[in-house]
Parts: structure tokens; sequence; C-alpha cells
């Protein structure tokens, strides 16, 4: 064990038979006080408590968004929105954690059915999806019916959502490549959770969205990972098909032939939601547009 004493002990001993050694701890205090002196001489004012602080105002333009139009404009106030409020921050950081979900199914002593990688390889991909999405258009519910005033195009909003979205599970599914100490196919099922996210579950969660009108508290960390007054019949509806309808798919194909067929089914029904991407948006701006007035109104009770 590390011992202090054989190293003190030296010091302590020289004190006492080196006459000379005595200065040293004279000229420690005489140091010491010198800087001490000066320092209080220097800041120690009856009005330094009271002067105002100044801080450097930082400004992020991200102008390089300007050239995606009304989308880019949408594009940087979520992204200064993250980066500004609690809130949102924390649902960034939680949904990090849903990168680890995985290892429940993932292991080799893993006793889940086969059925369930899926399941994981969807929660991996889509942390951001879930935690940040299912909260839109709450997000903005501070300033959302000034919003509205301005006749904002609906399209424009859903679709910096959505990309954000999309972004979000890009990153998430290149940062859960670590998953390849599994094997290619535990990553490749982590993949096609990825494309079914972006085809299909990128849509439920903004149409769900609709129905959501639950305001948020920016500045408040509580309730990250979701809120019991978030809870109605349409939003749970709506689970089934990001849940349920991925682990049907993969099952079928598993029984038909292998997990392979399954993954392929899956990887179909995701190209096809993206492939239909404007019908589908058209008809949840239909419903944002028609859930209008009935949202601004919930958000003004908070």
């Amino acid at each position: 064990f590390f011992t202090i004493t054989d190293y003190t002990s030296v010091f302590f001993d020289g004190l006492f038979h080196t006459k000379w050694m005595f200065l040293f701890p004279v000229l420690g205090l005489m140091g010491l006080y010198y800087f001490t002196y000066n320092y209080l001489k220097t800041n120690l004012y009856l009005d330094a408590g009271l002067s105002l602080k100044h801080q450097i105002a930082k400004t992020e333009d991200l102008t390089w968004l300007n050239q995606f139009g009304t989308l880019g404009t949408f594009l940087k106030n979520d992204i200064k929105l993250i980066k500004r409020n609690k809130r949102s921050r924390t649902t960034v950081v939680m949904s990090l954690l849903f990168l680890f979900y995985g290892l429940i199914f993932f292991r080799e002593n893993s006793h889940q059915p086969e059925v369930m990688k899926i399941f994981a390889g969807i929660f991996v991909s889509g942390g951001f999806l879930f935690t940040f999405g299912q909260f839109v258009p709450s997000w903005d519910s501070s300033y959302y019916p000034l919003m509205m005033s301005q006749n904002i195009s609906y399209k424009g909003y859903l679709s910096s959502k959505w990309w954000l979205i999309v972004i979000a599970t890009f990153i998430s599914t290149i940062l859960a490549s670590f998953y390849l100490y599994y094997g290619w196919q535990v990553y490749l099922t982590i993949i096609v959770g990825a494309i079914y996210n972006i085809g299909v579950n990128s849509h439920l969660v903004l149409l769900g969205g609709a129905y959501t009108k639950t305001p948020i508290d920016l500045e408040s960390s509580k309730g990250a990972f979701g809120d019991k007054k978030a809870f109605n019949t349409s939003a749970m509806l709506l689970t089934l098909p990001k849940l349920l309808l991925p682990i049907l798919l993969y099952g079928a194909g598993s029984w038909i032939m292998n997990p392979n067929l399954g993954l392929a089914f899956v990887v179909i029904t995701g190209l096809l939601g993206f492939a239909f991407r404007d019908k589908v948006f058209s008809k949840i701006e239909k419903i944002y547009k028609s859930e209008k007035y009935a949202t601004i109104a919930a958000y003004k009770q908070k």
C-alpha cells in the first residue's frame, strides 16, 4: 500500500537534523503572504459584487440552411430549440440511451424470442424518433398560436420535423455500428429497423402529434421520456403499426422461409412508406389543419 510518511518523513527529519532547512517553510509563508496581499489589494472592493456581469451573446446564423428555403428556416428553429432549452437537450441525451437497448436482445446469452430482434432494431435506431418526434408540435407550444397566425405552410413545417427525424435516425444507425461486434446479421437488423423508422414510423409520429395537445415547458427536464397527459386513444392505436406491424412482418417471413425474408418484408414496407411520402404528407397536413384550433386552444390553457 502507498504510505505518505515514506515521503514526508524525509522533509520533517531534515528540519530536525539540518539547521538551514527551516528556511523552506519560512520562505513559503512569505510567498503565500505576498500572493494573498496582492490578490486582495487588486480585487477587494466593496462595489466589486455590485458590478454588472457582461456576457458575450453568441449568434447562430446557420446560414447554410437558407438554401433550402422555408424548410431551412424551420430546421434552423428546431436546431436552436434543441441547443438552447433544457427539456429538448435532455430528450436528445435520453434518446442516445436507446442505442444500448439492443444489448438486451442481441447478446449471445439472450433468451429473447428471435422475432423480438426487429423490435430491438427499431428501438436502437429510433431513439430520437420516439422521444422527440412524439411531441411534435408540442415543442412549439409556447409560440404555436403566433406561428399559426402567420399562415405558415403546414407542409413545410411538417417536412422540417420529418427531415430532423430522418437525420437523427441516420446518425443513430451510424453510432450503432458497434453492434457489428455481434455480427453483420445483427447490424443488418438495425439498418432494416432504421429504414422502417424513416419510411413508416416517421409519418406515424407526425400523425400522432396532431392528436397530442400537451404543451411542453422547455425550461424543465421533467418528462423527457413522455407525459401521461399526452396519452390518448388515437396515440395508442398509432403505436400498433409502429411496433407490432414490423414484428408481424418479420415473424411471417421467418416462418415462411428464414429471418432474411422477414427483414425483406420490413424493408419493403419501409420503402413503400417512403415512396408514398407525398400522399401521406397530404393526409397528415389535412388532419393538422382540422385540429388546428383545438390545438391552439389546448396550448393556451397551460
